[in-house]
């Protein structure tokens, strides 16, 4: 069996991506072959070669480098991804870490480092310090202690309610409401003052523009 690091390049700016290619094939102990553009070739070179080290570009034409980290790694649990980044926000580097990346560099990374980075990464090492990671970890978990708890505090609207919210969304009036749900005026207005109190909102659109920072309708 092989010694060599096995190497995966996904990079959707082809050029970037063989240079990348040219750099790594100079090193004995990495083994590169093709590289993939995007989410499809990356995951068809990945069920192919089963790589040690997967370089992820983090913004892949149309597609999240994290999404197709996560499912590389459901596949091959093996491969350690290294995010290749113009610069990660801490959103971006926790929902990375999340996911299993072990590190990511910025692509202005000196060559050597990223060798060095690639071998590190085959070893099993994490390529952010302790201290870093463990920041990560403890703000991901809060955020989606967070999350959970909006979840559960928000506004409980009935099936009903919410029909009538999409047509207020639509700058429908109570008596267009009630013709578009064949209901009376009455109940139209009904509805809507019922919204309003479940969402602590003083008029109509405020209604809307909460219900919308809510998630309970689509911008």
């Amino acid at each position: 069996m092989s010694d060599r690091i096995s190497v995966l390049i996904v990079d959707d700016h082809l050029a970037v991506a063989e240079s990348l290619q040219a750099l790594l094939s100079r090193q004995a102990d990495l083994d590169v072959g093709e590289v993939a553009t995007n989410g499809k070739s990356a995951l068809r070179i990945a069920a192919e070669r089963k790589p040690h080290v997967v370089l992820m570009d983090q913004n892949l034409s149309g597609e999240s480098g994290v999404v197709v980290a996560a499912s590389i790694l459901a596949a091959h649990p093996g491969s350690a991804i290294v995010m290749l980044s113009g610069g990660m926000t801490q959103d971006e580097l926790i929902a990375a870490v999340e996911v299993g990346a072990s590190g990511y560099l910025l692509k202005t990374t000196p060559a050597a480092e990223i060798v060095r980075a690639i071998r590190r990464a085959a070893a099993g090492e994490i390529l952010l310090p302790p201290d870093e990671l463990a920041s990560l970890l403890r703000l991901g978990r809060e955020r989606t202690r967070q999350r959970a708890e909006r979840q559960r505090n928000l506004p409980q609207l009935t099936p009903r309610e919410r029909e009538v919210l999409a047509l207020m969304a639509s700058a429908a009036d109570a008596e267009r409401i009630a013709g578009e749900l064949r209901i009376s005026v009455n109940t139209a207005r009904g509805y809507i003052q019922n919204i309003l109190e479940k969402l602590s909102a003083h008029s109509r659109l405020e209604a809307v523009v909460r219900a919308t920072e809510l998630g309970l309708l689509v911008a």
